[in-house]
């Protein structure tokens, strides 16, 4: 009688998991997916808010400055200034994206990769618009 019990409950322990586990792995899936898009929009709004005040400064000239909060999000592996275009390399499930704005000026400056809010002031100099943490 204890043995037939105790395979009745581990029947109804693997038909239990049998119906959880996929569940959970969906789950899992759908919250990977939502993580990495999330990310990627973070960063694009961030490089576009950054390359359209750059674009800004950089049209008013040499005196010019403004500062602005901008969000980097979590996964961002990189952040590039070629020439006039801003790079963003974020790391998503699928691999590394590269989300860019091209601006009208020649950017130089350096950002930090970690995750946070920060303050960021762009000022025109000599034809380019350097970027800095302030």
């Amino acid at each position: 009688m204890k043995a037939q019990s105790a395979i009745e409950y581990f029947i109804i322990i693997s038909i239990g998991l049998m119906i959880i586990i996929p569940y959970l792995v969906y789950s899992n899936s759908l919250l990977l997916g939502y993580k990495d898009d999330s990310n990627v929009n973070a960063a694009k709004n961030a490089v576009n808010k950054l390359g359209q005040n750059a674009d800004w400064v950089f049209s008013q000239g040499e005196p010019a400055k403004i500062t602005t909060e901008v969000f980097i999000p979590d996964g961002l592996t990189a952040i590039q200034f070629i020439n006039n275009t801003i790079i963003f390399k974020v790391r998503t499930s699928a691999g590394i994206s590269d989300i860019f704005y091209t601006s009208t000026a020649n950017i130089t400056g350096l950002l930090s990769i970690a995750s946070g809010y920060y303050s960021i002031t762009l000022s025109a100099e000599d034809g380019n618009v350097r970027m800095s943490v302030s």
